[in-house]
């Protein structure tokens, strides 16, 4: 029923469509219309063929020409953010290299700690140079603004000085004395597990390590202030064994004690979730405050309200010296 009610106005489109002859053309003319234009609807704003007006119109603001033009072939690939970058870095590639072969000398291998001296010119027209030795703090490897940095002190004074790697005015850079090699360390653990040494390694915020796995599952293995449980427990471990060498010199029988919790890790991580509700609480009652705080603050600056806690027992018409006309005749 729903598919007679559906193709009766496209039948008669189509039959508007073939014309007013009828007879067996009409018919034969209806039957051999596609399927697709009796099944195909057309809303009443779209144009029954294509406009093709846009194709003509060359312009930046015509989206159906902006895409392919201007052709590539006339101005090259289109300047984009990528396109500038790898332009800059090939600049940056081929001036290194210039730089590099303009250099009279081989740059050597230094890390921060060595000390280095750098010959560099002051002025090429009077062939003059310099000569700075200090201790390399820095090394920036930047592409083309690369660069190292000289410590040294001069008469109690600190003077530092940035030596660009790549520029014309260094004649010289000999690397003086060299800071050994520390040997690889065979086990990357810390050699105590007391907080109080090497607390550095626990830091937040730490840079460079890395996640590693420093101690089994006893241990944090996460960055952060280490936790004293597993000290405490050590601790305890330790003064349960001297009670029961002690009460085995004094051939008492064995005392198995408790101690004052059962330090677990199920007991970790039910302190774990005691704190993490508790801040919830008091992050839930801090910003309650605040709102409460918000709110009266508005309540008490919106325009055209006031509000006076108690009346006032002198005004300014009673507060006037007695010389004042209007001392005396006060309006009621």
């Amino acid at each position: 029923m729903l598919a007679r009610h559906v193709l009766r106005p496209l039948v008669g489109a189509a039959r508007s469509a073939v014309g007013p002859c009828s007879g067996a053309g009409g018919r034969a003319a209806l039957l051999e219309a596609p399927a697709c234009c009796l099944l195909s609807r057309r809303w009443m704003r779209e144009r029954p063929r294509p406009s093709k007006a846009k194709e003509h119109v060359y312009s930046i603001d015509n989206p159906v020409t902006a895409k392919n033009w201007p052709p590539l072939e006339d101005i090259g690939d289109p300047m984009s953010p990528k396109r500038c970058r790898d332009i800059m870095h090939h600049l940056n590639v081929l001036e290194i290299e210039r730089m590099r072969r303009l250099r009279p000398f081989p740059m050597p291998q230094f890390a921060p700690g060595d000390m280095v001296e750098v010959r560099y010119e002051l002025s090429r027209s009077q062939q003059t140079f310099a000569v700075f030795q200090g201790f390399c703090t820095d090394v920036r490897n930047k592409w083309l603004n690369s660069g190292f940095t000289l410590k040294n002190t001069y008469d109690g004074v600190g003077v530092e000085q940035l030596v660009p790697r790549y520029s014309p005015r260094v004649l010289g850079v000999r690397v003086v004395h060299k800071l050994p090699q520390r040997p690889p360390k065979v086990d990357p653990r810390p050699s105590t597990r007391n907080y109080r040494f090497m607390y550095h390694n626990y830091v937040r915020g730490k840079y460079g390590k890395g996640k590693r796995l420093l101690w089994r599952w006893p241990m944090p293995q996460k960055p952060g202030i280490m936790s004293l449980e597993p000290r405490i427990r050590r601790e305890l471990a330790n003064i349960r064994r001297q009670y029961m060498m002690q009460r085995i010199e004094a051939k008492l029988p064995s005392y198995i004690f408790p101690g004052p919790y059962n330090i677990t890790r199920r007991q970790t991580r039910e302190i774990k979730a005691e704190r993490y509700r508790r801040m919830l609480i008091y992050a839930w009652d801090e910003r309650q405050e605040r709102e409460g705080k918000k709110k009266r603050l508005r309540e008490k600056t919106r325009w055209g309200t006031y509000k006076i806690d108690k009346e006032p027992t002198t005004s300014a018409l009673s507060d006037l010296p007695t010389y004042h006309p209007l001392s005396g005749n006060l309006p009621k």
